[in-house]
């Protein structure tokens, strides 16, 4: 199944101050989540961004609040998992969204567990690996075999944008195509 843009919304996890950078490729994360920030702001598709104890870990880093679309909602959060977290589920589901794509940090842990809580809830969930980390390597890949297991579909920043557009040609597809495809 295709990621549709009027039936997704994006997630970004806890890319925060004091979390991203001890993420294993900080600069990769960063910036894949501030693509699919920007293109889901060109395209219209909510955005919720968590944050994991902000007291204590700072707030979202500043390029993804830079990029972030004015109507984003920022959650903060102590629980791992965003759903587990009192108030998250019913903003979630104001949304009317069955598809959600996640990216952020940390991979093994609240990306993994939001996606795995997400899809029990019976949403279709896409986590982007090129916009996703953990601390090592190793998690990031344990995470990702257990995407699979869960049946989570991995994706990438290119395949969200260019399933969000379905179309070249028309003024969102050149302006995202000018500044967020690499």
């Amino acid at each position: 199944m295709l990621i549709s843009k009027s039936d997704s919304c994006l997630l970004i996890i806890d890319v925060q101050e004091r979390l991203a950078p001890a993420a294993n490729e900080p600069r990769r994360v960063i910036d894949g989540c501030s693509r699919l920030l920007k293109g889901a702001g060109v395209l219209g598709v909510p955005v919720i961004i968590t944050e994991q104890y902000p007291k204590g870990l700072g707030a979202s880093v500043f390029d993804i609040r830079d990029a972030a679309p004015e109507n984003a909602f920022y959650f903060p959060k102590t629980s791992l998992s965003a759903v587990g977290q009192d108030g998250f589920t019913q903003h979630f589901d104001a949304l009317n969204k069955k598809q959600v794509v996640i990216a952020g940090v940390e991979e093994h842990i609240c990306v993994l567990q939001t996606a795995v809580e997400l899809k029990e809830r019976g949403c279709d969930v896409f986590v982007v690996t090129d916009a996703s980390g953990s601390r090592t390597a190793e998690n990031e890949q344990a995470a990702q075999e257990r995407f699979k297991q869960e049946g989570v579909t991995l994706v990438t920043v290119e395949m969200v944008l260019f399933e969000w557009l379905r179309k070249a040609g028309t003024p969102e597809f050149k302006d995202i195509q000018n500044r967020l495809i690499k």
